[in-house]
This record gives structure tokens, C-alpha cells and sequence, in this order.
């Protein structure tokens, strides 16, 4: 429980933060938060994993985006290939809540619905 409400709080910061961000420390401190959220992030969910890895590759975005003239090109390298290896990450996790959300709400899988109107 209270490793849920830790990762719930970095999240709220780490999104604050990246919309606050004014200098590339900033945005640096908001992926650097992200990459550690998603290290430590346990035995969770499919769904929470999801919502982590895609504001971890939403901050490595920025951060390369805004500061890509100041980071060294092993770093540009790098942060592409933590992007690389969330995307990977991210359709599992996907995979992952979606079944989850048939579980929850009781829908079965394979199941074609048709909506007339």
C-alpha cells in the first residue's frame, strides 16, 4: 500500500514537473524520476505498469527534445534506446491491461460486438 501511494506521489511530480520545466535540469530531474519509478516499481498491475512506462518515454521525449543540444551524443544514444526498450515494454504492458479490463468488467475475449445504430 504505501509503495503505491510513493510511486502515485513521484508520478504527480514527475508530471508536474515536466510541464513546469523551464531549463533542461528540469526536464533531466523529470526523466531521471520517471527511469526510477519504473526501477522500482515492484509487483504492480498491468495497467499502472502501462501508465508508468508511458511517462517514462513521454519525459525521455522532452528531455531529448528540448535539451538535445546540450546533452553529449552517448547520451542522445542512450535516452533513444530507453525509449526503444519502453516502447517494447509498453505493448506487453498494454497486452497486459487489457486483459486486465475484461477481467474487471467481465467481457470476454475474442468476442466480436456489433453496434447497429
Amino acid at each position: 500500500m504505501t509503495k503505491s501511494i510513493i510511486i502515485a506521489v513521484l508520478l504527480l511530480f514527475v508530471g508536474s514537473g515536466s510541464l513546469l520545466a523551464k531549463s533542461c535540469s528540469d526536464y533531466e530531474a523529470a526523466y531521471d524520476m520517471a527511469q526510477y519509478t519504473m526501477k522500482e516499481k515492484g509487483r504492480i498491475s498491468y495497467r499502472k505498469s502501462y501508465d508508468l512506462v508511458n511517462t517514462l518515454i513521454d519525459t525521455a521525449t522532452e528531455y531529448f527534445a528540448y535539451c538535445k543540444n546540450e546533452i553529449t551524443l552517448a547520451d542522445q544514444y542512450q535516452i533513444q534506446q530507453v525509449i526503444k526498450r519502453a516502447d517494447k515494454d509498453r505493448r506487453t504492458y498494454f497486452k497486459g491491461a487489457v486483459r486486465e479490463y475484461h477481467a474487471i468488467y467481465g467481457i470476454r475475449p475474442n468476442v466480436t460486438e456489433i453496434y447497429m445504430e
